[in-house]
């Protein structure tokens, strides 16, 4: 008798037993094999987590210091040194100007020194107690000096500083 979805089609052979013993042990080999290629694969993804971590930590860190740096409290010598600072390239920044009009590639770095000072100074403003230093210093006539620089980034800078004499002006 003849089932009807089989007529004329001859099946395979059923493996032996023998045979299903064999074929679920290479299937286990083949599966060891595989997780411990996932978990090697894994572990090396673990450790360039790990790198990773201590890499971005270490440049945290590294960047937290240099805030520590800038977070000194401010006293009368660094306020003091930040002024002879700020007169000493603002001075050379003028010599510069003065002997290279018509080249500003000779004078460009000093005045990207004095707008770092002038930044560093708005520290200053926040600080009251020590205007007295800036008048002492005469730092008042060489900020106010600054309006009128030809460089605008540099305007811009004072800006800041320039409320700062502002104060000073009303103080005194």
């Amino acid at each position: 008798m003849d089932l009807p979805f089989t007529s004329g089609i001859r099946g395979t052979k059923r493996p032996r037993d023998d045979d299903d013993d064999d074929i679920k042990a290479r299937r286990k080999q083949a599966s060891a094999r595989d997780r411990a290629r996932h978990r090697e694969e894994e572990t090396a993804a673990v450790e360039e987590t790990d790198e990773e971590k201590k890499k971005l930590l270490q440049i945290i860190d590294k960047e937290g210091e240099e805030e520590e740096d800038e977070d000194e409290p401010l006293d009368e010598s660094s306020v003091k040194k930040m002024i002879l600072t700020f007169e000493k390239r603002s001075y050379k920044n003028q010599e510069l100007r003065i002997k290279f009009p018509d080249n500003p590639e000779k004078f460009m770095e000093s005045e990207l020194d004095l707008n770092d000072i002038i930044q560093e100074m708005h520290v200053i403003a926040t600080m009251p107690d020590l205007y007295h230093l800036l008048v002492e210093l005469n730092a008042v006539q060489s900020l106010l000096g600054l309006l009128g620089h030809d460089n605008t980034d540099i305007l811009l800078s004072y800006s800041i500083c320039f409320r700062l004499s502002a104060r000073l002006c009303i103080v005194l």
